[in-house]
């Protein structure tokens, strides 16, 4: 029987220092829900072996390929109406629970809503009066839908983003991206009272810090991310600090 939603996370092993920390905590929150990990078939094994817990499925993308073409890949393997998707850098910092997922759909499916952002612009939540949430101050909105993770994806709309967008990278004001999302009622979650500071953090369905930006750690956004990565033994000195990614909010 398929699942109602998965998790579907891609990453590069060029990126497995952030595993780190990611896989305990995707095992930590998200308990209960089915795990997609998507990484380049010439992976060392070794690697994936000794990192991912083998209760997950995993899919594997040719290099050659484009970004785009490398998540329809693994959508085609999945047998799932909605995909939970993100990349390896955005660490869950509290429970995603299976439950609060269903209300997520029951509200995309009664909106017809093709996606679902975990966060919200400021710029959204201040002209809009918001649909309420069954969690207070919670409320949903409709978005431009520039941000394409971590949200919640109509498989179906994934597929067809995949299929007729090539694009090496998804960037948040890619005109290709947001003239198809245009008319796929593109909506967001948020809660209103702390938008403005904890707007990540706070996030109704997946609560997260993002770890990297082009590269670059974001301990300017998170004053709490380089300790909290340390926790982990992941080196954080071995690159630099993202000096503008979104630092009017968390």
């Amino acid at each position: 029987m398929a699942e109602q939603i998965v998790i579907l996370v891609y990453t590069h092993s060029d990126y497995s220092f952030i595993w780190k920390a990611m896989i305990p905590l995707l095992q930590k929150y998200c308990k209960n829900i089915e795990i997609h990990w998507l990484f380049e078939e010439t992976a060392d094994m070794n690697l994936i072996n000794a990192s991912i817990p083998s209760d997950w499925i995993i899919h594997t993308y040719s290099t050659d390929l484009i970004w785009t073409k490398r998540v329809l890949k693994a959508l085609n393997e999945i047998d799932s109406e909605y995909i939970l998707f993100l990349h390896e850098d955005w660490l869950p910092i509290a429970d995603v629970k299976i439950s609060l997922l269903l209300e997520m759909i029951k509200f995309m499916k009664k909106y017809n809503s093709g996606f679902l952002l975990s966060y919200s612009h400021i710029s959204t939540t201040s002209r809009q009066p918001g649909i309420p949430t069954n969690h207070e101050n919670y409320y949903f909105y409709f978005e431009n839908s520039h941000i394409f993770q971590p949200a919640i994806w109509n498989k179906s709309i994934f597929v067809d983003f995949c299929t007729h967008l090539d694009k090496h990278k998804v960037e948040n004001e890619d005109i290709d991206c947001l003239n198809f999302m245009s008319n796929k009622i593109c909506t967001s979650v948020q809660n209103l009272t702390t938008v403005t500071s904890l707007r990540t953090t706070n996030s109704l369905f997946f609560p997260h810090m993002h770890a990297l930006s082009e590269g670059l750690w974001n301990f300017t956004k998170y004053p709490t991310l380089k300790q909290f990565l340390e926790t982990f033994d992941i080196n954080t000195d071995d690159r630099g600090i993202h000096s503008w990614w979104e630092l009017d909010t968390q």
